[in-house]
């Protein structure tokens, strides 16, 4: 496939391609490898976002679940951020927060209902 970038500054370009060949690389095949680098970096972004936002809900359960039984609870970005009636209000605030993971539960229920906000949409 041929690849066309414009606007790359000049001497960014110049310092990879250098890299590349100090490495024994085309620079096809250094950029290739740093775009793999750089998805893997971000899924695991998400993945820590989610391990914290996980802690901090089990860490929590029991002190929301007696304060907020029947509604949902949000915890994003390794906190607590508030408790709703509705689903519509559980997406009204990810989507302030444009976060890319978030825990988001109903307490007390006979079966609790989870759910996990991954950058998405939440409807009821």
């Amino acid at each position: 496939m041929t690849l066309v970038a414009r606007n790359i500054d000049k001497e960014l370009y110049n310092l990879f391609k250098a890299e590349a060949i100090r490495r024994g690389l085309t620079v096809s095949e250094a950029l290739e490898e740093a775009m793999r680098l750089w998805l893997i970096h971000k899924s695991s972004d998400i993945d820590l976002e989610a391990e914290q936002n996980f802690r901090v809900y089990e860490r929590l359960k029991k002190k929301l679940l007696a304060k907020y039984r029947g509604k949902y609870v949000v915890i994003a970005l390794g906190e607590f951020k508030g408790a709703f009636n509705t689903l519509e209000e559980v997406s009204q605030l990810l989507k302030q927060l444009n976060v890319k993971h978030a825990v988001v539960t109903k307490l007390g229920e006979d079966v609790e209902m989870r759910g996990e906000w991954w950058g998405g949409s939440i409807s009821q």
